[in-house]
């Protein structure tokens, strides 16, 4: 690299997962210079869409993670730039801070999304899934409660959509640390499959003994979502969901003048590099001064002529010097910790012994059949049936409540609710003829030793679904569906851990928050609403908002603040296009 060229810059960002590519969005239209660095050759570390090529590479690579087959298909890899398959299975609601954000930063602009098309409860082998009410008319539409329970889902209901707070509930008030199960018997006398589908399916509960504050919480914002672009609460993510996200606010830094280099292998971090020539900003980032405040006091950081430095190998030449990125802060992915720290074991939160989350990503040949919606007449001909059933959504979320599917290794570990997202064509995840089906289920505690195969522990859930009677359509009715005896089995699969098991350290020295720099920001590796919460899928895009919002005041700083820098400032012209 010219020695000429600027490399110094206000902020480095080891990582493009979602926390760590809306900090750079922001801070990049907030007028800093911006670069964000990743060894991997495409955006979003644990967030990623991949093609299924690069997914059976990640999977080959990465410790945990088990690919059902040495190499996928023949006639599926000739696809694999067709297929968008998400690492990180997330939905999002129809009204919340994640969608406020995503147009507010005008990213949205860059995505597509679709409505989900349903939300189906896994009851046995024998009942197979039923389809769980998304409204207040689907539950008087549905045959299978009886009169009074349609009663009692109604009050609930109503009590949820309402203002009055929960915390003031008299249920609540005498039982502050009562269970949602347990509230829902107390309070509506609601039990058996009623109580299951709001529990698991509706609220996400990760277990029977999930507290009822958050569960109601969770409840009234999904309503609150109903109604808003259709009948159903969610937005499925079109081409991968969550990398597509981060590609849109990759973009937004781009735009701003923010830059990434994927790709290149990264060295330790140097706490006290030279710095380089600066970077121009694209913009003034305050109004009356040029730079951002400086880093935090510090005796190790007194020197102003020194800087916090990334080394990166640009060149493929084994024997090519590194060109150091120097920057005023650091911000670094937990999971690219261990390179910039090679001598620190790996934060808590990635410890093997820390929960985490089961996933299986399967590419199926055919739609595992899932209950049409039900309807309140009965005169709708075969035409109308099949033009209804063309415009139906082709995404649905199975959900198997804790304990639905015991098995010997599920025995030995505490897992908790299991969802299975099935995404079609019309989602752009994957080519016309094939269909994704993402499961997860989050794990509770502490993994025993030895630890078992991500794939023994999900594929249990798997075969339950495809042993479903298949339908011509994945949204027929088992009474007018013709039965296909042919049980399918998946075209490929990847089963892993997340957070992925990581390699044993050499080092054993903990880290300490105070062995770091102080202007170092290590971005949280979920979260409050953790991988090991089933609640996750649908709270990660509205908890981030806040939690990326935290971290961008910490390099702002006070003076930024007071200057008049916003976390994603709205325009005049944008306040109007939103009116």
């Amino acid at each position: 690299m010219d020695p000429n060229e600027p490399t110094h810059l206000n902020v480095l960002i080891a990582g493009t997962g979602l926390h760590e590519s809306i900090l750079a969005a922001a801070l990049s239209k907030a007028g800093y210079s911006v670069l964000q660095l990743d060894s991997a050759p495409y955006y979003g570390t644990a967030h990623a869409s991949l093609s299924l090529l690069e997914l059976h590479d990640w999977a080959s690579s990465t410790p945990g993670a088990e690919p059902s087959s040495p190499s996928p298909p023949a006639d599926l890899s000739k696809l694999s730039q067709r297929f968008a398959l998400s690492l990180c299975p997330i939905l999002l609601r129809a009204k919340g801070p994640g969608l406020d954000l995503l147009v507010r930063s005008k990213v949205a602009s860059y995505l597509q999304f679709g409505l989900l098309g349903g939300v189906g409860l896994w009851q046995d082998a024998e009942r197979g899934v039923a389809r769980v009410p998304a409204s207040k008319a689907d539950v008087f539409n549905d045959s299978t409660l009886s009169l009074v329970e349609k009663r009692r889902l109604t009050k609930l209901l109503l009590f949820a959509a309402g203002d009055e707070p929960f915390e003031e509930d008299k249920v609540i008030v005498e039982n502050p640390d009562i269970s949602f199960l347990d509230y829902l018997k107390k309070a509506y006398s609601l039990t058996g499959t009623a109580a299951s589908s709001l529990a698991y399916a509706l609220a996400l509960c990760s277990s029977p003994s999930d507290p009822a504050l958050p569960a109601l919480h969770r409840i009234r914002s999904i309503i609150h979502a109903v109604g808003r672009y259709g009948p159903s609460p969610f937005l499925v993510g079109h081409y991968g969901g969550a990398g597509d996200l981060v590609g849109g606010f990759s973009r937004i830094c781009a735009v701003w003048g923010g830059g990434q280099i994927l790709g290149r292998p990264l060295g330790p971090l140097n706490p006290s590099a030279s710095r380089g020539i600066p970077v121009p900003a694209s913009q003034p980032p305050f109004r009356t001064i040029d730079q951002p405040p400086p880093p935090p006091s510090s005796s190790s950081s007194s020197d102003t002529s020194t800087a916090l430095g990334i080394p990166v190998h640009l060149a493929d030449e084994a024997d090519a010097e590194p060109t150091t990125f120097t920057a005023d802060w650091v911000v670094c992915s937990p999971y690219l910790f261990s390179t910039l720290f090679p001598a620190h074991s790996l934060p808590a939160s990635l410890a093997p012994d820390a929960p985490r989350s089961v996933r299986m990503i399967a590419i199926l040949s055919r739609a595992v059949s899932f209950p049409r919606p039900p309807t309140s007449t009965d005169s709708t001909t075969a035409a109308e049936e099949e033009e209804d059933e063309d415009a139906l959504p082709d995404s649905q979320l199975f959900v198997f409540p804790p304990g639905s599917k015991a098995h010997a290794e599920g025995e030995r570990v505490n897992m908790g609710t299991v969802t299975a997202l099935q995404t079609g064509k019309g989602t752009m995840s994957c080519p016309e003829g094939y269909h994704v089906l993402t499961l997860s289920a989050p794990i509770l505690a502490p993994m025993p030793s030895p630890a078992p195969s991500a794939s023994n522990l999900v594929k249990p859930y798997l075969d339950a679904l495809l042993a479903l009677p298949s339908t011509s359509t994945c949204h027929a009715t088992p009474a007018t569906a013709e039965p296909d005896s042919t049980r399918q089995e998946p075209l490929y699969s990847v089963s892993y851990f997340s957070p992925p098991l990581p390699s044993p350290s050499p080092h054993p020295a903990a880290a300490k928050e105070a062995d770091l720099p102080p202007n170092f920001l290590l971005t949280p590796s979920s979260p409050p609403s953790s991988p090991s919460s089933t609640a996750s899928l649908i709270e990660l895009l509205d908890t981030l908002p806040a939690q990326v919002e935290e971290s961008f005041w910490k390099i702002v700083g006070e003076e930024g603040r007071e200057e008049g820098v916003a976390f994603f400032a709205r325009s005049d012209e944008q306040g109007e296009e939103d009116e």
